[in-house]
């Protein structure tokens, strides 16, 4: 059995907890969406790069296997988005979001909300709390095995659990699950472009700690450097999936 938490951060006034590890963290919560909205835009660079030319190919074909090791390296660029550990995931950026709209922009707020409706707990696939008991078959917890086991590590454990992966099938479709986050990861670049354009994003006054404060933090600090290139903050052509992970 296999227990998942996912928490994408406060509500206006909410207190908060922390997610993430200790090393590499960003020295605020502005510098977290700098840099998010950087490596997003690069992912997104990449899938335009390497995006395969229409047409079926033979299954048995180099072109088919170069596909696949493609939408392999896409999922896994694509973990640091989703792993809520990780400090650009989606939730720390919805968190850091409500976090550093300091005017409360309504745009920037309501932008902000539908990032949180579009990445659901479905998508995440992160360091999930294990206890005794045969893991779901669906290929997707399975999925961790395959980038800790082959790609991204060489753990033992999870190479040997991987072994399915063989399959080029039910590996390929466990790797397009992942994508859905994209929808998100979208919106989300969308939304963090358009307040730093703005200039609408500031760090709060109190960094963020992993005790949660005793009010909401008051939002202050220096206007952002440098905008990012103005985006606009609507949808990004994707609709809202049914559920929803609370925010």
């Amino acid at each position: 059995m296999v227990v998942l938490e996912v928490y994408l951060g406060p509500a206006a006034g909410e207190g908060y907890r922390m997610g993430e590890g200790k090393r590499g963290k960003p020295r605020s919560e502005l510098e977290r969406l700098e840099i998010f909205v950087q490596l997003a835009a690069d992912y997104f660079r990449m899938v335009e790069l390497f995006r395969p030319a229409d047409g079926p190919v033979p299954a048995a074909s180099p072109e088919a296997e170069r596909r696949q090791w493609v939408e392999l390296f896409r999922a896994a660029l694509l973990r640091k988005f989703i792993v809520r550990d990780e400090h650009v995931s989606l939730k720390l950026v919805v968190r850091a979001l409500r976090l550093c709209n300091y005017a409360e922009d309504r745009r920037l707020a309501e932008g902000t909300e539908a990032v949180a409706e579009l990445f659901t707990a479905e998508m995440v696939q992160g360091r999930q709390h294990e206890v005794p008991g045969p893991a779901q078959d669906d290929g997707r917890e399975l999925f961790e095995d395959v980038l800790y086991g082959r790609l991204l590590h060489g753990d033992a454990d999870r190479f040997r659990r991987s072994e399915w992966a063989k399959d080029r099938d039910r590996l390929g479709a466990a790797a397009a699950r992942r994508f859905d986050a994209e929808h998100a990861l979208s919106k989300a670049l969308d939304v963090v472009s358009y307040g730093l354009a703005h200039g609408l994003l500031r760090s709060p006054a109190t960094p963020a700690s992993d005790e949660p404060p005793a009010t909401g933090a008051a939002p202050a600090g220096d206007a952002p450097a440098g905008p990012a290139p103005a985006s606009d903050a609507g949808p990004a052509g994707a609709a809202a999936p049914a559920s929803k992970v609370d925010g």
